[in-house]
């Protein structure tokens, strides 16, 4: 019966190591994709932030946090939330099938991802799959500057079409 407690330690063992080589992946994918993510969050934190204020009737900005999703990869969905109307921008962070770490960047509008990736109306760009857009990891600074056009324009798009209707009535 020794034996039998033989397979069973040492099952356990492997399992406890692959247990634990899997949580030193996510933990340093995880540092990476906040690190890569960061100037995304922060650009979009402050913009919530507006919209948190006590005057502010135009909506809100919710889920900034970064999560492991279940394919390993950093997953962050911006809720744009305006009084009648929703945005969702998608971004995720991890590797592709090279090896190296990207952005994938959905729920941008055309004219955001030719600014991103130029000619991504193009049929079969390496860079560009149907909506999403496939950034180089080092370019969150970049991404982060059209995010903002993005939710500024969502936002001002928003007030001037109810101005807009209620000049009409």
């Amino acid at each position: 019966m020794a034996r039998a407690n033989d397979v069973k330690d040492r099952f356990r063992a492997r399992l406890q190591d692959a247990d634990a080589r899997s949580t030193d992946f996510r933990r340093k994918l995880l540092a990476e994709g906040t690190r890569a993510l960061e100037p995304v969050v922060d650009v979009l934190s402050l913009m919530a932030e507006v919209l948190n204020e006590a005057d502010n009737v135009h909506g809100s900005i919710t889920g900034l946090e970064a999560q492991i999703d279940q394919d390993n990869f950093i997953s962050l969905c911006a809720k744009l939330r305006g009084t009648e109307t929703e945005q969702k921008i998608k971004i995720k962070y991890g590797p592709e099938l090279g090896g190296s770490n990207t952005i994938s960047v959905s729920g941008l509008n055309q004219r955001y991802n030719e600014r991103l990736v130029p000619g991504a109306a193009g049929a079969a760009l390496g860079r560009s799959v149907g909506s999403d857009i496939h950034l180089d990891e080092n370019r969150g600074t970049e991404l982060a500057e059209v995010v903002r056009e993005v939710v500024e324009d969502f936002y001002a798009a928003q007030i001037e079409q109810r101005s807009h209707f209620a000049a009409v009535q």
